[in-house]
């Protein structure tokens, strides 16, 4: 009987011995994993700045996984475009640095999926009669090829406004 105890004692001191041990790593893991997306929101963000400047940094700019923003100023009230549609837009571009390198005279009639990923992606999520700013990074622009004044790797200010889908 003494041995039973003894060998109880035993398993329950290292079982107790176990979970505290588990216990410790889980929250030394859990811990680690917090610093690390901390660092990996900081170079995000970091990153937003150096292509769109420090108005990428506002609250109000929906981000999606792909690096796009959107920053809705008029919500429109009208239907939303969908893939291989036509829809009529206009829309300004500028960079960074505030430098206006398009802007349309006139509405333009576009097809989406036949312009840039950004832009197609971005009308995707407006409403017809809606504003928006698009925040568009050079692999949903012109990547590294740039298009006539628009460098190469430049993030892209597209201020879009969606006349009818």
């Amino acid at each position: 009987m003494k041995s039973i105890v003894i060998l109880l004692l035993i398993i329950g001191a290292t079982g107790g011995g176990l979970w505290w041990y588990a216990d410790q790593r889980n929250t030394r893991m859990a811990a680690e994993r917090a610093v690390a997306a901390q660092a990996a929101a900081v170079e995000v963000r970091e990153a937003r700045v150096a292509l769109f400047g420090a108005e990428a940094l506002a609250d109000d700019i929906e981000w999606t996984e792909s690096g796009l923003g959107i920053k809705h100023l008029i919500a429109g009230t009208g239907p939303k475009p969908i893939a291989g549609g036509y829809v009529t837009f206009g829309y300004r571009v500028r960079l960074r640095d505030g430098q206006e390198v398009q802007n349309t005279e006139k509405p333009t009639e576009a097809r989406i999926g036949q312009m840039i990923p950004g832009v197609s992606a971005g009308l995707m999520q407006m409403n017809r009669g809606g504003t928006a700013l698009l925040f568009i990074p050079p692999k949903l622009g012109y990547g590294k090829s740039g298009y006539g004044p628009i460098p190469a790797d430049a993030g892209l200010l597209f201020e879009v406004e969606l006349l009818d889908r």
